[in-house]
């Protein structure tokens, strides 16, 4: 064991979302590591968090990523020095890890971790920047025979920033997906991608220029290319201690006391001295939540 997350009170607990009543905060946040992955792993619920320098639990002098096991806040695997931006998939008895070598400035190529124990584990470079492009965030689903990738890119040709795909069979070998672009003309960041029924759920982070404030959007898509906006959105919205941010949100559907449930995590602060994460609960299952942002015509 490598030590426990430091979470305390944040006075939320309780308040539900504008726009879903039914999303409930938690009321209990960290400001030790920013993106997060809950994943179902060996039938548990574990936390990838992309752990800050000074953070109790990370043994390092610098950034790392860490394994939180959430049921009882342990760190149980730390890797990864200088990496930040983490996103996980769990895919049978194996774990992958996306993540950058963390620069302000972004990344020239995004990397995989695997492993199986949580202690060991192998390193592949799965996509590389093109010329003038840097890499950020990343996201990972199962569609059908393959796996899809959402990942943040600053580049020349868009304002900063805009979400590309790629697919893979393997979770390892990964390829850019031709036309595949969402937001070419604002600033949409911090992809977390799901797939259910044909369809592609995505949530992301909007700037609502002019003002400094960012919620976290829902769009969906049948390929990748034709993008619908939830008519019920944003998904999450700041309010009192979260400042004027919910942004890098991330979920999963787990089973709790018998019951279907989903939890979401996401980052509150001010997007330039201060951030935490916290989460929020929903009653009901992955379809059932998404549903509610898009009602039947």
């Amino acid at each position: 064991m490598q030590g426990q997350v430091y979470y305390v009170k944040n006075g939320m607990g309780g308040r539900p979302f504008r726009t879903n009543p039914e999303l409930v905060r938690s009321g209990t946040a960290s400001d030790e590591f920013s993106e997060m992955t809950p994943v179902i792993f060996r039938n548990r619920m574990h936390l990838l968090g992309s752990a800050h320098a000074g953070a109790r639990a990370n043994p390092y002098d610098d950034r790392c990523l860490w394994v939180e096991e959430v049921a009882t806040g342990k760190v149980i695997s730390t890797f990864a020095e200088g990496y930040g931006l983490g996103s996980a998939f769990a895919d049978g008895d194996a774990l992958y890890v996306y993540a950058i070598h963390n620069d302000s400035h972004g990344a020239q190529q995004i990397e995989c971790f695997k492993t199986k124990d949580l202690q060991d584990w192998e390193l592949w470079t799965v996509i590389e920047a093109l010329p003038g492009e840097e890499l950020f965030n990343e996201s990972v689903c199962r569609a059908g025979g393959r796996c899809v990738m959402a990942y943040e890119s600053r580049d020349a040709n868009y304002p900063p920033f805009t979400i590309y795909f790629a697919e893979s069979e393997d979770l390892v070998e990964w390829r850019r997906i031709p036309g595949a672009v969402f937001g070419t003309d604002r600033y949409t960041a911090c992809p977390s991608i799901r797939y259910l029924d044909g369809m592609f759920y995505m949530l992301y982070t909007e700037h609502l220029k002019p003002r400094w404030w960012f919620e976290t959007y829902l769009t969906r898509s049948p390929d990748l290319i034709h993008w619908e906006q939830s008519p019920k959105n944003p998904v999450l919205d700041p309010e009192g201690i979260e400042g004027i941010n919910t942004s890098d949100v991330d979920l999963v559907e787990y089973r709790e006391k018998g019951e279907d449930r989903v939890r979401l995590y996401y980052a509150t602060g001010n997007q330039r001295t201060w951030g935490t994460v916290t989460w929020a609960d929903f009653k009901g299952t992955q379809r059932e939540f998404f549903d509610l942002y898009f009602p039947p015509h």
